[in-house]
């Protein structure tokens, strides 16, 4: 109900202010919050673009190091070979555009602002030759489209009239948890004219996610905790069973 109501709010806006400025967007959802039996989310971004030109959106985050390894067979056995760590990894990447990428941006505004998947760049721990970099990249992000966490293809960015645009980003259940941005691209034949980046937090709720804050704001007292239920947990078994 609430992204409804913020949605009817921002197109008011919108409609009863003539003098708006190039780009405009935000999301229904500033946060999100994963509880138990979370089986994923759907966002939607919407926004205003003067003029109409093209629209590309990037969902994006958190990033972490990530290691991909190759499996060996050695001799009927199945064994890890070399492995690429890569630093910069999102665990999280979506598209939307109003027309195919390709036909959108050149190669190099592709390039410079990480537009698609082929655009990504991932820094190494350690220096690698390019062609191994490139073939240990590429398997990292086929295992993130098989999770379900880096987009196959781009979704639609929609019209509603010469102004308004929207879009919906799916966010599955095994999404990361943390710091996400969401970044839309306004063209005007082939030419970037305008950007705008909205944060957008995913954190876990409920019961788990105030054990979690605790563990993360406090790790020295969440170990003392838990050492402490564990003696506890211990002491109790031994007396339950002295008893019997």
């Amino acid at each position: 109900m609430m992204r409804f109501i913020i949605l009817g709010i921002f197109y008011f806006f919108i409609l009863t202010n003539p003098a708006l400025a190039d780009l405009d967007m935000d999301i229904s959802e500033p946060n999100l919050e994963i509880t138990t039996g979370f089986t994923g989310d759907t966002l939607t971004v919407f926004g205003t673009a003067q003029p109409k030109g093209d629209i590309i959106i990037i969902v994006r985050g958190p990033e972490k190091k990530t290691s991909i390894h190759r499996k060996v067979n050695v001799m009927g056995l199945w064994l890890t070979g070399e492995s690429v760590t890569f630093k910069n990894v999102p665990g999280y990447y979506n598209v939307a555009s109003s027309r195919p990428v390709l036909q959108i941006a050149d190669y190099q505004t592709r390039y410079k602002k990480s537009i698609g998947l082929n655009s990504l760049v991932f820094e190494t721990e350690r220096k690698q030759p390019a062609e191994k970099k490139g073939r240990f990249q590429e398997a990292l992000i086929q295992n993130q489209q098989l999770k379900g966490l880096y987009s196959l293809t781009p979704n639609a960015v929609i019209f509603v009239n010469n102004t308004l645009f929207k879009t919906r980003i799916y966010m599955p259940s095994n999404v990361p948890i943390g710091q996400y941005e969401i970044t839309a691209f306004h063209f005007q034949n082939g030419e970037l004219i305008d950007t705008q980046t909205r944060p957008f937090q995913i954190a876990q709720g409920g019961l788990a996610g105030s054990v979690h804050n605790y563990a993360h704001t406090s790790p020295f007292l969440y170990g003392i905790t838990v050492i402490f239920i564990a003696l506890f947990s211990s002491f109790l078994a031994v007396t339950l069973l002295r008893r019997e």
